[in-house]
């Protein structure tokens, strides 16, 4: 136990503790960004797996903060098929993860972004209808990138966003959305032997830095509701992909 609380002290979680706090400020503004400048970032001094695997502990964690809210503003019938989706096409992205060298995994995740980014800078946005295949391709794309970086909750927002709908109902569909990927992320990770105590409990502590910033990114969105809901959105994805290219 004692090594365990060494670790603790060290540069990577103090530093992830760090990130935690700003991930979560994002995560309670946007309802799914916290895990786009996180992610990037923790690998920086954790291996990816072992950085989606912390990140997904907070995020349940996290969503237990959310779901209650967002639960009473959407209507299933209209997620049933994006969240079968996601839940089919999710374990893909993580077993790549799981099978995949870090090295190559850190470059593709910034290239990951880089590609968010150049869509947005370019000012490209979905403009179609929701229909079946929409939702499967973006459900589906959204899925393998969420399941092997926790990147792809970016291209569900995009789709998301452009549906009909009030800023705070679409935001709550996000919050589900990204909620199910989560979990479904933890039971592929727990069946593939990734998660172990030293894991769930290191997310743990990491969870209240989480926790907080969700809580001032809440109120943010208060303060700062609908009209700026999806540029911000759309803002912060083109700095996390610039930020992907400087590092």
């Amino acid at each position: 136990m004692s090594d365990f609380f060494s670790h603790l002290l060290t540069f990577p979680f103090i530093f992830t503790l760090c990130l935690g706090l700003a991930g979560g400020v994002m995560q309670g503004y946007t309802g799914w960004g916290g895990a786009m400048l996180m992610m990037p970032l923790i690998t920086l001094v954790y291996p990816p797996v072992e950085a989606l695997a912390l990140l997904v502990v907070g995020g349940l964690i996290i969503s237990s903060q959310l779901y209650p809210g967002a639960l009473r503003q959407v209507t299933w019938t209209e997620m049933r098929s994006l969240l079968l989706t996601l839940v089919l096409f999710t374990p893909l992205g993580t077993i790549l993860l799981l099978y995949m060298d870090p090295y190559l995994v850190r470059r593709i995740i910034g290239v990951i972004l880089l590609i968010i980014s150049i869509l947005v800078m370019s000012g490209w946005q979905y403009r179609g209808k929701q229909s079946g295949l929409s939702t499967v391709l973006f459900g589906s794309v959204s899925g393998v990138i969420n399941g092997f970086a926790g990147l792809g909750s970016a291209i569900l927002a995009i789709y998301i966003m452009a549906l009909p709908g009030a800023a705070n109902i679409q935001r709550s569909k996000i919050i589900i959305a990204s909620g199910v990927i989560i979990f479904t992320i933890m039971i592929v990770f727990s069946v593939n032997g990734v998660m172990n105590w030293d894991l769930i409990l290191r997310g743990i502590f990491l969870a209240p830095t989480q926790m907080i910033g969700t809580v001032i990114g809440v109120s943010l969105f208060n303060y700062f509701p609908q009209e700026y809901f999806k540029k911000f959105t759309l803002v912060i994805i083109a700095i996390l992909g610039a930020s992907a290219v400087i590092f």
